[in-house]
């Protein structure tokens, strides 16, 4: 009877380190996760519970022809391994980063300098603050992410969009960048929207587009609610449209970065005028830049409502007339609501 026992402990105990060594061995495999839904040609990700990175990465991995990134910020090793792995397949690889985050300790441009297929912005009194990633020509990933550690912890939005217009619009800007003109040297264009498929989106870029002045139009045909979620606030025109609606009866609530509160920002204003205003619960920045109007229209991308971001940055924006859009973004406004002080 105690040979049968011991001989029971011992299978139990193969069985165990069996399971062990094929779950860590399953571990180090990265598991996949497929960027765009099967049913939509859109996906929307929203950071810390969201891990957006590996979706951007499955982007990389995908693509078959060509990548055009440009990121304020890229920390990852990962990312930066993916879009080498990527011009090592053949594929066309150019990336684009801000000429000041470039020196940053973890940047990961020299290692992609490494191969001929990064570079910096041109400009040094302004920002290359632009979060996108073209793949093929056809998708487009943009939002508030930057591919860095902080980045995955943040609340961040991205949203994946599988256009051929849409594309279009973006490597227009891009190939401005890598070819190196500023500003001064781009032509102006007037500020008409794009409108792209069924879905009713518009594209803005700055700082030839006055994407401010999009939002403030955008703004006024508020009805019946104002949601926003901001981490850098200091424009005294929304800020001013939004108190207007305010006195109107619209619902306005916002959510904004206490790490960003001073002398400019429009925080202790709306709060002084008791609006519903709440500083975010993230240990971590709260990094979105999104507006959701009426719940049916949803404004997002890199571009924050200040200053610098209006004349000087190369920032994106997006105006996106979609319910289903807004619902998952107004979800995630609600869950950081909760979660304010």
């Amino acid at each position: 009877m105690g040979r049968i026992n011991l001989w029971k402990n011992k299978s139990r105990i193969i069985l165990l380190s069996l399971l062990v060594i094929s779950f860590l061995s399953g571990w180090s495999k990265r598991i996949y996760f497929p960027p765009l839904s099967p049913e939509k040609d859109y996906s929307i990700y929203f950071s810390p519970q969201d891990c957006l990175y590996p979706h951007l990465l499955s982007l990389i991995e995908e693509a078959k022809e060509s990548i055009y990134a440009a990121f304020y910020k890229i920390e990852l090793s990962e990312v930066a391994s993916g879009l080498i792995k990527a011009y090592q397949r053949g594929l066309e690889v150019k990336v684009l980063i801000d000429d000041l985050a470039c020196e940053s300790k973890d940047s990961q441009y020299p290692y992609l300098c490494k191969f001929g297929i990064i570079k910096k912005d041109k400009e040094k009194e302004s920002f290359m603050h632009h979060k996108f990633c073209i793949i093929d020509k056809k998708i487009v990933w943009t939002g508030s992410f930057n591919p860095t550690p902080r980045g995955v912890k943040e609340n961040n939005n991205v949203i994946i969009i599988k256009s051929v217009n849409l594309a279009l619009e973006f490597i227009e800007e891009f190939e401005k960048l890598w070819d190196e003109k500023t500003s001064g040297e781009s032509e102006e264009k007037e500020n008409l929207p794009v409108s792209i498929d069924e879905t009713g989106i518009e594209v803005y870029f700055s700082p030839e587009d006055d994407c401010e002045e999009a939002i403030l139009k955008e703004l006024m045909k508020a009805k019946e609610s104002i949601h926003f979620a901001l981490f850098s606030f200091t424009s005294p025109r929304i800020a001013s449209c939004l108190i207007h609606k305010y006195a109107e009866n619209v619902e306005v609530k916002g959510i904004m970065e206490r790490d960003q509160d001073g002398p400019f920002s429009q925080y202790q204003y709306f709060k002084r005028l008791r609006m519903n205003v709440k500083w975010d619960g993230n240990f971590y920045f709260m990094h979105h830049k999104f507006f959701i109007l009426d719940g049916r229209v949803v404004i997002t991308g890199s571009f924050n409502p200040t200053h610098h971001a209006r004349y000087k940055n190369r920032e994106n924006l997006l105006i996106i007339h979609n319910p289903t859009i807004a619902k998952k973004y107004e979800e995630e406004f609600v869950r950081m609501w909760r979660r304010g002080r």
